[in-house]
């Protein structure tokens, strides 16, 4: 399968759906260079056929942000579900 320009192969290590939202924690080769490899995303197209934007887009409605440290990662990612579901942080 080819990768579009700016697209990555998720990995996904583990999603969740709140409130009709998926949210996906996971890791995926990012652009030469770069130290990101742990992303957290949500919205429900935001891994169209597998893959992911390699870069940070964020809306509340779909996005995703990259890390290089993958505990600041799932923390994101335990934010986000909490977000989505009207807990206050």
């Amino acid at each position: 399968m080819d990768n579009p320009c700016g697209t990555t192969k998720a990995n996904v290590f583990e999603s969740t759906v709140i409130n009709g939202t998926p949210i996906y924690f996971g890791s995926g080769v990012n652009p030469v260079n770069s130290p990101v490899q742990f992303f957290v995303a949500w919205g429900k197209e935001v891994l169209a056929g597998g893959l992911i934007h390699t870069y940070n887009s964020k809306s509340p409605e779909q996005g995703s942000e990259w890390f290089a440290d993958e505990a600041e990662a799932e923390a994101k990612y335990i934010k986000i579900q909490r977000l989505l579901a009207g807990c206050l942080l």
